[in-house]
Protein backbone atom coordinates (compact mmCIF):
# COMPACT_ATOMS: atom_id res chain seq x y z
CA UNK A 1 0.00 0.00 0.00
CA UNK A 2 1.32 3.45 -0.86
CA UNK A 3 1.98 5.97 1.88
CA UNK A 4 -0.80 8.18 0.47
CA UNK A 5 -3.20 5.23 0.53
CA UNK A 6 -2.13 4.42 4.07
CA UNK A 7 -2.81 7.98 5.16
CA UNK A 8 -6.48 7.80 4.15
CA UNK A 9 -7.06 4.04 4.55
CA UNK A 10 -9.96 4.45 7.02
CA UNK A 11 -11.98 6.40 4.43
CA UNK A 12 -12.57 3.11 2.59
CA UNK A 13 -15.29 2.43 5.20
CA UNK A 14 -18.63 4.20 4.64
CA UNK A 15 -19.50 4.52 8.31
CA UNK A 16 -16.14 6.07 9.07
CA UNK A 17 -16.68 8.67 6.31
CA UNK A 18 -20.02 9.68 7.83
CA UNK A 19 -18.60 9.84 11.35
CA UNK A 20 -15.56 11.82 10.18
CA UNK A 21 -17.64 14.35 8.21
CA UNK A 22 -19.99 14.91 11.12
CA UNK A 23 -17.03 15.28 13.44
CA UNK A 24 -15.41 17.84 11.13
CA UNK A 25 -18.52 20.03 10.95
CA UNK A 26 -19.40 19.79 14.65
CA UNK A 27 -15.81 20.45 15.70
CA UNK A 28 -15.70 23.46 13.37
CA UNK A 29 -18.78 24.83 15.15
CA UNK A 30 -17.34 24.11 18.60
CA UNK A 31 -13.92 25.47 17.67
CA UNK A 32 -15.38 28.67 16.26
CA UNK A 33 -17.42 29.33 19.38
CA UNK A 34 -14.47 28.54 21.68
CA UNK A 35 -12.30 30.96 19.70
CA UNK A 36 -15.03 33.61 19.85
CA UNK A 37 -15.34 33.35 23.65
CA UNK A 38 -11.98 35.02 24.56
CA UNK A 39 -12.52 37.65 21.86
CA UNK A 40 -15.98 38.57 23.20
CA UNK A 41 -14.69 38.52 26.79
CA UNK A 42 -11.70 40.71 25.94
CA UNK A 43 -13.94 43.20 24.10
CA UNK A 44 -16.13 43.44 27.21
CA UNK A 45 -13.32 43.77 29.77
CA UNK A 46 -9.97 44.50 28.08
CA UNK A 47 -8.35 41.92 30.38
CA UNK A 48 -6.32 38.76 29.73
CA UNK A 49 -7.78 37.26 32.90
CA UNK A 50 -11.40 37.84 31.82
CA UNK A 51 -10.69 36.05 28.53
CA UNK A 52 -9.44 33.08 30.51
CA UNK A 53 -12.27 33.08 33.07
CA UNK A 54 -14.88 32.96 30.31
CA UNK A 55 -13.26 29.77 28.98
CA UNK A 56 -12.93 28.07 32.36
CA UNK A 57 -16.51 26.83 32.43
CA UNK A 58 -15.98 24.16 29.79
CA UNK A 59 -12.86 23.01 31.59
CA UNK A 60 -14.67 22.49 34.88
CA UNK A 61 -17.38 20.40 33.20
CA UNK A 62 -15.01 18.28 31.13
CA UNK A 63 -12.54 17.72 33.95
CA UNK A 64 -15.04 16.56 36.55
CA UNK A 65 -17.68 14.93 34.33
CA UNK A 66 -15.46 13.62 31.54
CA UNK A 67 -14.44 10.39 33.34
CA UNK A 68 -18.10 9.54 33.95
CA UNK A 69 -18.75 10.17 30.26
CA UNK A 70 -16.11 7.55 29.51
CA UNK A 71 -17.76 4.98 31.77
CA UNK A 72 -21.13 5.68 30.16
CA UNK A 73 -19.58 5.28 26.70
CA UNK A 74 -18.16 1.87 27.66
CA UNK A 75 -21.48 0.69 29.11
CA UNK A 76 -24.07 1.83 26.55
CA UNK A 77 -24.66 2.25 22.83
CA UNK A 78 -22.77 5.24 21.43
CA UNK A 79 -25.29 6.59 18.93
CA UNK A 80 -27.82 8.18 21.34
CA UNK A 81 -24.98 9.63 23.43
CA UNK A 82 -23.42 11.32 20.41
CA UNK A 83 -26.80 12.64 19.23
CA UNK A 84 -27.55 14.11 22.67
CA UNK A 85 -24.09 15.68 22.72
CA UNK A 86 -24.84 17.39 19.41
CA UNK A 87 -28.42 18.58 19.96
CA UNK A 88 -27.83 20.16 23.39
CA UNK A 89 -24.84 22.34 22.31
CA UNK A 90 -26.75 23.46 19.22
CA UNK A 91 -29.47 24.98 21.38
CA UNK A 92 -26.86 26.49 23.70
CA UNK A 93 -24.95 28.16 20.84
CA UNK A 94 -28.18 29.70 19.55
CA UNK A 95 -29.09 31.13 22.97
CA UNK A 96 -25.59 32.56 23.48
CA UNK A 97 -25.71 34.17 20.06
CA UNK A 98 -28.97 35.93 20.88
CA UNK A 99 -27.55 37.20 24.19
CA UNK A 100 -24.58 38.72 22.33
CA UNK A 101 -26.75 40.23 19.59
CA UNK A 102 -29.06 41.87 22.14
CA UNK A 103 -26.08 43.29 24.05
CA UNK A 104 -26.88 41.74 27.43
CA UNK A 105 -23.99 39.27 27.47
CA UNK A 106 -21.49 39.41 30.36
CA UNK A 107 -18.28 37.56 31.17
CA UNK A 108 -20.14 35.43 33.71
CA UNK A 109 -22.82 34.55 31.16
CA UNK A 110 -20.04 33.42 28.84
CA UNK A 111 -18.63 31.36 31.70
CA UNK A 112 -22.03 29.68 32.23
CA UNK A 113 -22.34 29.05 28.49
CA UNK A 114 -18.97 27.31 28.32
CA UNK A 115 -19.77 25.38 31.51
CA UNK A 116 -22.88 23.88 29.89
CA UNK A 117 -21.06 23.38 26.59
CA UNK A 118 -18.40 21.38 28.40
CA UNK A 119 -21.10 19.18 29.91
CA UNK A 120 -22.32 18.25 26.43
CA UNK A 121 -18.80 17.58 25.18
CA UNK A 122 -17.98 15.44 28.25
CA UNK A 123 -20.87 13.20 27.21
CA UNK A 124 -20.24 13.19 23.46
CA UNK A 125 -16.43 13.21 23.19
CA UNK A 126 -15.65 9.81 24.76
CA UNK A 127 -18.67 8.20 23.10
CA UNK A 128 -17.72 9.45 19.63
CA UNK A 129 -14.11 8.32 19.95
CA UNK A 130 -15.09 4.93 21.38
CA UNK A 131 -17.68 4.55 18.59
CA UNK A 132 -14.84 4.99 16.11
CA UNK A 133 -13.20 1.91 17.61
CA UNK A 134 -16.35 -0.08 16.85
CA UNK A 135 -16.71 1.18 13.27
CA UNK A 136 -13.21 0.46 11.88
CA UNK A 137 -11.06 -2.71 11.97
CA UNK A 138 -8.45 -2.83 14.76
CA UNK A 139 -5.55 -2.57 12.30
CA UNK A 140 -6.91 0.83 11.15
CA UNK A 141 -7.67 2.24 14.59
CA UNK A 142 -4.51 4.35 14.91
CA UNK A 143 -5.06 5.69 11.39
CA UNK A 144 -8.73 6.42 12.12
CA UNK A 145 -7.86 8.29 15.31
CA UNK A 146 -5.16 10.25 13.47
CA UNK A 147 -7.59 11.26 10.72
CA UNK A 148 -10.13 12.20 13.39
CA UNK A 149 -7.54 14.42 15.03
CA UNK A 150 -6.72 15.83 11.60
CA UNK A 151 -10.39 16.82 11.23
CA UNK A 152 -10.03 18.84 14.44
CA UNK A 153 -7.07 20.64 12.93
CA UNK A 154 -9.06 21.25 9.75
CA UNK A 155 -11.70 22.81 11.98
CA UNK A 156 -8.97 25.18 13.16
CA UNK A 157 -8.69 26.25 9.52
CA UNK A 158 -12.37 26.48 8.63
CA UNK A 159 -13.46 28.21 11.86
CA UNK A 160 -11.08 31.18 11.66
CA UNK A 161 -11.48 31.32 7.88
CA UNK A 162 -15.24 31.56 8.25
CA UNK A 163 -14.93 34.31 10.86
CA UNK A 164 -12.32 36.25 8.86
CA UNK A 165 -14.43 36.16 5.68
CA UNK A 166 -17.67 37.12 7.39
CA UNK A 167 -16.02 39.94 9.34
CA UNK A 168 -14.29 41.33 6.23
CA UNK A 169 -17.17 40.94 3.76
CA UNK A 170 -20.26 41.52 5.89
CA UNK A 171 -18.98 43.01 9.17
CA UNK A 172 -21.10 40.51 11.12
CA UNK A 173 -21.05 40.86 14.88
CA UNK A 174 -19.81 37.97 16.99
CA UNK A 175 -23.40 37.21 18.00
CA UNK A 176 -24.47 36.56 14.40
CA UNK A 177 -21.39 34.38 13.95
CA UNK A 178 -22.70 32.17 16.76
CA UNK A 179 -26.01 31.78 14.95
CA UNK A 180 -24.29 30.91 11.68
CA UNK A 181 -22.14 28.14 13.15
CA UNK A 182 -25.22 26.65 14.86
CA UNK A 183 -26.58 25.92 11.37
CA UNK A 184 -23.76 23.40 10.82
CA UNK A 185 -25.64 20.94 12.99
CA UNK A 186 -28.42 20.79 10.38
CA UNK A 187 -25.97 18.56 8.49
CA UNK A 188 -24.25 16.91 11.44
CA UNK A 189 -27.32 15.50 13.17
CA UNK A 190 -28.79 13.78 10.05
CA UNK A 191 -25.37 12.24 9.30
CA UNK A 192 -25.23 10.80 12.82
CA UNK A 193 -28.70 9.26 12.48
CA UNK A 194 -27.46 7.35 9.37
CA UNK A 195 -24.77 5.53 11.35
CA UNK A 196 -25.49 2.05 12.77
CA UNK A 197 -26.17 1.14 16.37
CA UNK A 198 -23.25 -0.76 17.86
CA UNK A 199 -22.97 -2.64 21.11
CA UNK A 200 -20.24 -2.11 23.71
CA UNK A 201 -17.77 -4.92 24.43
CA UNK A 202 -19.41 -7.62 26.53
CA UNK A 203 -18.23 -8.24 30.05
CA UNK A 204 -18.59 -11.63 31.73
CA UNK A 205 -20.66 -11.51 34.87
CA UNK A 206 -22.33 -8.21 34.01
CA UNK A 207 -21.24 -4.64 34.62
CA UNK A 208 -19.98 -3.43 38.02
CA UNK A 209 -21.28 -0.15 39.53
CA UNK A 210 -20.29 3.06 37.75
CA UNK A 211 -17.79 4.18 40.40
CA UNK A 212 -16.21 0.74 40.47
CA UNK A 213 -15.86 0.75 36.70
CA UNK A 214 -14.39 4.23 36.84
CA UNK A 215 -11.80 3.03 39.36
CA UNK A 216 -11.02 0.10 37.07
CA UNK A 217 -10.39 2.53 34.22
CA UNK A 218 -7.99 4.61 36.31
CA UNK A 219 -6.26 1.43 37.49
CA UNK A 220 -5.86 0.25 33.90
CA UNK A 221 -4.33 3.58 32.92
CA UNK A 222 -2.04 3.68 35.96
CA UNK A 223 -0.77 0.10 35.56
CA UNK A 224 -0.16 0.22 31.81
CA UNK A 225 3.29 1.83 31.49
CA UNK A 226 2.95 3.25 27.98
CA UNK A 227 -0.51 4.67 28.63
CA UNK A 228 0.59 6.16 31.93
CA UNK A 229 3.50 8.17 30.54
CA UNK A 230 1.57 9.16 27.40
CA UNK A 231 -1.29 10.48 29.53
CA UNK A 232 1.00 12.60 31.73
CA UNK A 233 2.66 13.99 28.62
CA UNK A 234 -0.73 14.67 27.03
CA UNK A 235 -2.10 16.53 30.05
CA UNK A 236 0.83 18.94 30.26
CA UNK A 237 1.15 19.49 26.51
CA UNK A 238 -2.54 20.26 25.98
CA UNK A 239 -2.48 22.83 28.78
CA UNK A 240 0.53 24.48 27.12
CA UNK A 241 -0.80 24.28 23.56
CA UNK A 242 -4.20 25.88 24.17
CA UNK A 243 -2.72 28.79 26.11
CA UNK A 244 -1.92 30.13 22.62
CA UNK A 245 -5.66 30.53 21.89
CA UNK A 246 -6.41 32.11 25.26
CA UNK A 247 -3.68 34.74 25.16
CA UNK A 248 -3.66 35.67 21.48
CA UNK A 249 -6.53 38.27 21.40
CA UNK A 250 -4.85 40.34 24.11
CA UNK A 251 -1.37 39.62 22.74
CA UNK A 252 -2.00 41.05 19.27
CA UNK A 253 -3.60 44.19 20.78
CA UNK A 254 -1.08 44.89 23.54
CA UNK A 255 2.12 43.87 21.75
CA UNK A 256 1.35 44.84 18.14
CA UNK A 257 -1.36 47.51 18.48
CA UNK A 258 -3.88 45.49 16.40
CA UNK A 259 -7.59 44.90 17.18
CA UNK A 260 -8.26 41.73 19.16
CA UNK A 261 -10.27 40.26 16.26
CA UNK A 262 -7.01 40.08 14.27
CA UNK A 263 -6.27 37.03 16.40
CA UNK A 264 -8.43 35.15 13.88
CA UNK A 265 -5.81 35.82 11.20
CA UNK A 266 -3.26 34.16 13.47
CA UNK A 267 -5.66 31.28 14.14
CA UNK A 268 -6.17 30.85 10.38
CA UNK A 269 -2.46 30.52 9.61
CA UNK A 270 -2.12 28.24 12.64
CA UNK A 271 -4.92 26.02 11.35
CA UNK A 272 -3.60 25.77 7.78
CA UNK A 273 -0.17 24.73 9.08
CA UNK A 274 -1.79 22.19 11.40
CA UNK A 275 -3.81 20.61 8.62
CA UNK A 276 -0.97 20.38 6.09
CA UNK A 277 1.44 18.92 8.62
CA UNK A 278 -1.09 16.38 9.85
CA UNK A 279 -1.61 14.77 6.43
CA UNK A 280 1.72 12.91 6.39
CA UNK A 281 1.54 12.30 10.14
CA UNK A 282 -1.73 10.36 9.76
CA UNK A 283 0.08 7.86 7.54
CA UNK A 284 3.17 7.56 9.76
CA UNK A 285 1.68 7.43 13.23
CA UNK A 286 0.83 3.71 13.19
CA UNK A 287 4.31 2.74 12.04
CA UNK A 288 7.71 2.64 13.64
CA UNK A 289 7.96 6.45 13.43
CA UNK A 290 5.14 7.12 15.88
CA UNK A 291 7.21 7.49 19.05
CA UNK A 292 10.13 9.41 17.48
CA UNK A 293 7.61 11.81 15.91
CA UNK A 294 6.09 12.33 19.35
CA UNK A 295 9.43 13.58 20.67
CA UNK A 296 10.24 15.70 17.62
CA UNK A 297 6.86 17.49 17.75
CA UNK A 298 7.26 17.93 21.52
CA UNK A 299 10.56 19.74 21.16
CA UNK A 300 9.11 21.71 18.23
CA UNK A 301 6.24 22.85 20.44
CA UNK A 302 8.62 24.14 23.12
CA UNK A 303 10.71 25.96 20.51
CA UNK A 304 7.62 27.55 18.94
CA UNK A 305 6.59 29.20 22.22
CA UNK A 306 10.05 30.69 22.68
CA UNK A 307 9.84 32.13 19.16
CA UNK A 308 6.32 33.49 19.80
CA UNK A 309 7.71 35.35 22.81
CA UNK A 310 10.27 37.25 20.71
CA UNK A 311 8.17 37.92 17.57
CA UNK A 312 8.92 41.59 16.72
CA UNK A 313 5.83 42.35 14.58
CA UNK A 314 2.39 41.10 13.66
CA UNK A 315 3.70 39.87 10.31
CA UNK A 316 6.40 37.80 12.02
CA UNK A 317 3.73 36.53 14.42
CA UNK A 318 1.86 35.11 11.44
CA UNK A 319 5.02 33.28 10.34
CA UNK A 320 5.68 31.98 13.84
CA UNK A 321 2.15 30.59 14.04
CA UNK A 322 3.11 28.18 11.22
CA UNK A 323 5.68 26.52 13.48
CA UNK A 324 3.37 26.62 16.48
CA UNK A 325 0.42 25.18 14.56
CA UNK A 326 2.40 22.35 12.97
CA UNK A 327 4.17 21.31 16.18
CA UNK A 328 1.34 21.60 18.72
CA UNK A 329 -1.22 19.91 16.50
CA UNK A 330 1.30 17.22 15.62
CA UNK A 331 2.10 16.40 19.22
CA UNK A 332 -1.60 16.07 20.06
CA UNK A 333 -2.35 13.91 17.00
CA UNK A 334 0.50 11.50 17.70
CA UNK A 335 -0.16 11.28 21.44
CA UNK A 336 -3.87 10.58 21.06
CA UNK A 337 -3.28 7.99 18.33
CA UNK A 338 -0.68 6.15 20.40
CA UNK A 339 -2.94 6.14 23.47
CA UNK A 340 -5.86 4.62 21.60
CA UNK A 341 -3.63 2.14 19.77
CA UNK A 342 -2.22 0.86 23.09
CA UNK A 343 -5.65 0.51 24.78
CA UNK A 344 -7.87 -2.56 24.84
CA UNK A 345 -11.31 -2.05 23.22
CA UNK A 346 -13.28 -2.46 26.45
CA UNK A 347 -11.46 0.61 27.81
CA UNK A 348 -11.80 2.89 24.76
CA UNK A 349 -14.46 5.12 26.30
CA UNK A 350 -12.64 5.58 29.58
CA UNK A 351 -9.26 6.16 27.95
CA UNK A 352 -10.87 8.77 25.72
CA UNK A 353 -12.43 10.39 28.79
CA UNK A 354 -9.00 10.60 30.39
CA UNK A 355 -7.79 12.28 27.21
CA UNK A 356 -10.72 14.69 27.54
CA UNK A 357 -9.40 15.61 30.99
CA UNK A 358 -6.60 17.39 29.15
CA UNK A 359 -9.08 19.64 27.38
CA UNK A 360 -10.77 20.28 30.69
CA UNK A 361 -7.49 21.11 32.38
CA UNK A 362 -6.48 23.56 29.65
CA UNK A 363 -9.78 25.44 29.96
CA UNK A 364 -9.47 25.55 33.73
CA UNK A 365 -5.92 26.86 33.34
CA UNK A 366 -7.07 29.57 30.91
CA UNK A 367 -7.84 31.92 33.77
CA UNK A 368 -4.46 31.16 35.36
CA UNK A 369 -2.60 31.92 32.13
CA UNK A 370 -4.60 35.14 31.80
CA UNK A 371 -3.74 36.19 35.34
CA UNK A 372 -0.05 35.40 34.79
CA UNK A 373 -0.05 37.43 31.56
CA UNK A 374 -1.71 40.39 33.30
CA UNK A 375 0.96 40.22 36.03
CA UNK A 376 4.10 39.40 34.02
CA UNK A 377 3.22 40.33 30.44
CA UNK A 378 2.32 38.27 27.41
CA UNK A 379 5.87 37.65 26.19
CA UNK A 380 7.12 36.47 29.58
CA UNK A 381 4.15 34.11 29.87
CA UNK A 382 4.95 32.48 26.53
CA UNK A 383 8.55 31.95 27.70
CA UNK A 384 7.21 30.21 30.82
CA UNK A 385 4.97 27.98 28.69
CA UNK A 386 7.95 27.07 26.49
CA UNK A 387 10.00 26.04 29.53
CA UNK A 388 7.20 23.76 30.75
CA UNK A 389 6.81 22.17 27.29
CA UNK A 390 10.56 21.59 27.08
CA UNK A 391 10.67 19.95 30.53
CA UNK A 392 7.79 17.54 29.84
CA UNK A 393 9.30 16.53 26.49
CA UNK A 394 12.62 15.77 28.20
CA UNK A 395 10.65 13.63 30.68
CA UNK A 396 9.05 11.81 27.74
CA UNK A 397 12.44 11.00 26.22
CA UNK A 398 13.42 9.19 29.43
CA UNK A 399 10.02 7.47 29.64
CA UNK A 400 10.24 6.25 26.05
CA UNK A 401 13.71 4.78 26.59
CA UNK A 402 12.39 2.88 29.61
CA UNK A 403 9.23 1.50 27.97
CA UNK A 404 10.12 0.88 24.34
CA UNK A 405 11.36 -2.69 25.00
CA UNK A 406 8.23 -3.74 26.88
CA UNK A 407 5.96 -6.25 25.10
CA UNK A 408 2.87 -4.92 23.34
CA UNK A 409 -0.32 -5.66 25.29
CA UNK A 410 -2.45 -8.40 23.75
CA UNK A 411 -5.78 -7.33 22.26
CA UNK A 412 -4.72 -3.79 21.38
CA UNK A 413 -4.66 -2.21 17.94
CA UNK A 414 -0.89 -1.80 18.25
CA UNK A 415 -0.54 -5.57 18.39
CA UNK A 416 -2.75 -5.98 15.32
CA UNK A 417 -1.03 -3.41 13.15
CA UNK A 418 0.79 -4.59 10.06
CA UNK A 419 3.79 -2.44 10.89
CA UNK A 420 4.22 -4.22 14.20
CA UNK A 421 4.40 -7.56 12.38
CA UNK A 422 7.15 -6.18 10.18
CA UNK A 423 9.15 -5.14 13.25
CA UNK A 424 9.16 -8.62 14.79
CA UNK A 425 12.39 -10.53 14.64
CA UNK A 426 12.72 -12.77 11.56
CA UNK A 427 12.79 -16.55 12.11
CA UNK A 428 16.18 -18.05 12.90
CA UNK A 429 17.82 -19.44 9.78
CA UNK A 430 20.23 -22.34 9.76
CA UNK A 431 23.75 -21.55 8.76
CA UNK A 432 24.82 -23.05 5.43
CA UNK A 433 26.56 -26.39 5.86
CA UNK A 434 30.04 -26.73 4.30
CA UNK A 435 30.32 -29.22 1.43
CA UNK A 436 32.69 -31.50 3.31
CA UNK A 437 30.48 -31.59 6.38
CA UNK A 438 27.45 -32.32 4.18
CA UNK A 439 29.24 -35.36 2.77
CA UNK A 440 30.39 -36.64 6.17
CA UNK A 441 27.11 -36.07 8.00
CA UNK A 442 25.21 -39.07 6.55
CA UNK A 443 28.11 -41.33 7.50
CA UNK A 444 28.16 -40.02 11.06
CA UNK A 445 24.42 -40.45 11.38
CA UNK A 446 24.59 -43.98 10.05
CA UNK A 447 27.40 -44.80 12.51
CA UNK A 448 24.99 -44.61 15.39
CA UNK A 449 22.60 -46.96 13.61
CA UNK A 450 25.15 -49.86 13.25
CA UNK A 451 24.58 -52.90 15.57
CA UNK A 452 27.17 -53.27 18.36
CA UNK A 453 30.16 -55.49 17.57
CA UNK A 454 29.87 -59.14 18.75
CA UNK A 455 32.39 -60.35 21.34
CA UNK A 456 35.26 -62.56 20.04
CA UNK A 457 35.54 -66.21 20.96
CA UNK A 458 38.89 -65.75 22.81
CA UNK A 459 37.12 -63.79 25.55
Amino acid sequence: MSRFGGTFASFAHRNYRFLWTGSLLSTTAFMTTFLLVPVVAYEISGSYAASGIAQMGSGISMFFLGPFGGVIADRYAKKPLVLAGQIFPTLLIIVTGFLIVTGVITVWMLFLSTLLMGFGFALMGPARQAWLGELVPPRLLANGVALQQMSQNMARVFGPMLVAVLLAAFAFSTGYLYLIVASFFLIVIPLTTMLPWTRPARREGGRPPVLSELRQGFAYLAHTPRLRVLWVFWMVMVVCAFAFNTLMPGYVEQEFGRPSTDAFNVYLVFGVASFLFNIPLAGLVSGRWGWPLLLVTGFGTALSFFVVAVAPSFGSMLLVSILNGASTSGVMLVTMSLMMAHSRPEYFGRVMSFITLGYGAQSMMAGVWGGVADALGGRQTFVLIGVIALAITAFMVVAWLRTRRLPIEAGTAAEASEDLLERREPPVRRQPVPAFAAQVAPVVLMEGQKPPALPTGGD
